[in-house]
């Protein structure tokens, strides 16, 4: 990039808690075909990163090109993911699982907040440990079928603008009439339907196969139509085209599940029925704070695993997935009740998304991560 001619308008970083508050190596972010063309228009550049990527503007070449700026659609970015494991680990608490070929997760900066996330301050485009189900979005096609179940003669869907909130498109509607919606004219994004100023959906407009998005982001930069309808931090550009660089972060938490330990000896010689599984969290530059103690109960009886005897101990709380014995926490087996006497110090494997199960009960019971361990 040549110096001193492009200057950073705004950024888009994706952080993951499994990757101990770094980039999302998962996620892939690229520019929609609509985008490209904004692009283009503002002789801007985009430049991918990793779990990322960032928008530069031209600052001396055109420096009255940002000043009027006038669009009021937004800059959208599809998030394909190269890993079909990123929703196993991530943590959704939903049970409902998300159709790629029929929803997305969908962020926006309309409203933003300044937080702490993965120990700095950040700029989310959504609320913080909000669940990722939350931001999940149904996909239209740009040609689509629609049955208004509420619209009485005269009636008209709307198709709704998300920043300004004003109908941007009006189809005829009739009681029980299917309708062709039609919105190939409108940019890839998030829309509504509604009917008299009552939502009837939300969804996602797009013209590629939502198999291949994760996700989809969109920014809306400001300028003469849009900085009204932003808060001040979450614009990247003022009334007066002037330039207000912005990063905006997609903080993902890691799943956390029940980690459940089955102690097994080979041999058959040595039971732990005496014994206590302890865990110390240790300072680190992970994203968990402090240190202190994790707590596992011992099941009561022995377990049968084939043909062997195993003692299982079960963490009191769901812990994350990053967390990984030796580095993030010690664990030591130990007879219970005897101090330091006959202690054993193990460093035990951590859990992983394979190894998840739920746990029996009448009731639907939370994830638990089995880790089978021969001593």
């Amino acid at each position: 990039m040549p110096p001193n001619q492009y200057a950073a308008l705004f950024r888009i970083e994706c952080l993951h808690e499994y990757f101990g508050g770094g980039a999302c190596r998962s996620l892939v972010l690229s520019p929609t075909e609509d985008c490209r063309g904004l692009l283009a228009r503002y002789r801007m550049l985009f430049r991918a990163e990793e779990g990322g990527g960032s928008v530069y503007a031209p600052m001396q070449q055109s420096p009255g090109l940002l000043a009027n700026f006038d669009e009021s659609a937004p800059f959208t970015f599809s998030l394909t993911s190269s890993d079909p494991a990123l929703n196993v680990y991530t943590e959704l608490n939903d049970d409902a699982a998300v159709n790629p070929a029929e929803e997305l997760f969908y962020f926006d900066n309309r409203s933003c907040r300044e937080t702490a996330a993965f120990g700095k301050p950040r700029l989310l485009p959504h609320s913080p440990g909000e669940p990722l189900m939350a931001r999940s979005l149904m996909v239209k096609p740009k040609l689509s079928n629609f049955r208004p179940q509420s619209a009485s003669a005269g009636d008209y869907v709307q198709v709704m603008d998300p920043l300004t909130g004003l109908a941007i498109q009006q189809i005829p509607a009739g009681p029980g009439t299917p309708l062709l919606l039609d919105l190939r004219r409108l940019p890839v994004g998030h829309y509504s339907l509604a009917i008299s100023g009552k939502e009837l959906q939300r969804f996602y407009l797009t013209d590629s196969p939502a198999s291949q998005q994760w996700g989809a982001i969109s920014i809306f930069l400001g300028g003469k139509l849009q900085s009204s309808h932003l808060p001040a931090n979450c614009r990247a550009l003022n009334l007066n085209g002037e330039v207000s660089p912005k990063s905006f972060t997609i903080a993902l938490e890691s799943r956390k599940t029940l980690w459940r330990y089955y102690i097994i000896d080979p041999a058959g010689k040595q039971g732990f029925a005496n014994h206590e599984l302890a865990a110390t969290i240790k300072q680190s530059n992970r994203t968990h704070e402090g240190s202190g103690d994790i707590r596992f109960v011992r099941a009561p009886e022995a377990a049968s695993v084939g043909t062997r005897e195993a003692w299982v101990f079960e963490s009191e709380s769901p812990l994350p997935f990053l967390y990984a014995p030796g580095s993030d926490f010690s664990v030591t087996l130990r007879p219970g009740g005897n101090g330091n006497r006959g202690e054993r110090s193990m460093r035990l494997p951590y859990a992983q998304p394979s190894s998840m199960v739920r746990k029996e009960g009448p009731k639907p019971q939370p994830w638990c991560s089995e880790i089978f361990v021969y001593v």
